[in-house]
């Protein structure tokens, strides 16, 4: 009996000891931000990937105020392009720096939920002003930049081809629905989702 009782008590102590180090602050601390860093590492991509492109815009358009600076028409849809990304970088760039900001200490509970809660909240809202802002940006980006391709390089401008005007239009915008549901899928839906879960589970241990 004294044996199987000595068993008993080491097993108990293995065990305790076991759920010491799972609940441990630092253990679920690196947990947590490995877990973070996964669901926010596709969301980052898309923060670095879309700067990149709206720096090649602002390029393009650039190049095409310098180039045509005596053809008003011309010099206004460049304008009204550029014009019209700015709020989307400002905002793009702020909720970016939050995010990148953000750090986890390893103060306890009401830290990692706080930290998980902000990083959420930081690409929940950053989330929906892209897709009000992308209802008006998207088409009209779109229309400038075929008014644009007709007008500089399609003898007569886009006048002259009215049709070949809606159908590059029409084949513009699909392909940019396309590209943005998959990209809000990947990007943001599946990350905030996993963040939620998270959340969820977090509060169910503790």
């Amino acid at each position: 009996m004294d044996a199987l009782d000595q068993l008993k008590r080491k097993w108990t102590t293995q065990q305790d000891a076991a759920k010491a180090k799972v609940y441990d602050p630092e253990h679920i601390t690196r947990a947590i931000r490995q877990q973070v860093h996964k669901h926010t590492r596709e969301s980052m991509k898309y923060f670095w990937a879309s700067f990149v492109l709206q720096l090649i815009v602002y390029a393009l358009y650039a190049h095409v105020l310098v180039r045509f600076i005596n053809d008003p028409v011309t010099v206004s849809f460049a304008a009204i392009g550029i014009l019209i990304y700015i709020p989307f970088t400002y905002i793009l760039m702020r909720k970016f720096k939050r995010l990148a900001a953000l750090k986890l200490d390893n103060s306890g509970t009401p830290s990692i939920l706080q930290y998980v809660g902000t990083q959420r909240s930081v690409l929940l809202e950053f989330f929906r002003f892209k897709q009000h802002y992308e209802l008006f940006l998207i088409p009209l980006s779109s229309l400038l930049g075929t008014l644009l391709v007709f007008k500089i390089y399609v003898p007569g401008g886009p006048l002259a081809y009215p049709n070949g005007v809606m159908i590059t239009l029409a084949l513009t915008l699909l392909s940019c629905y396309l590209a943005i549901r998959a990209e809000n899928q990947r990007s943001f839906r599946t990350p905030l989702a996993a963040l939620e879960s998270l959340l969820s589970e977090f509060n169910e241990t503790f």
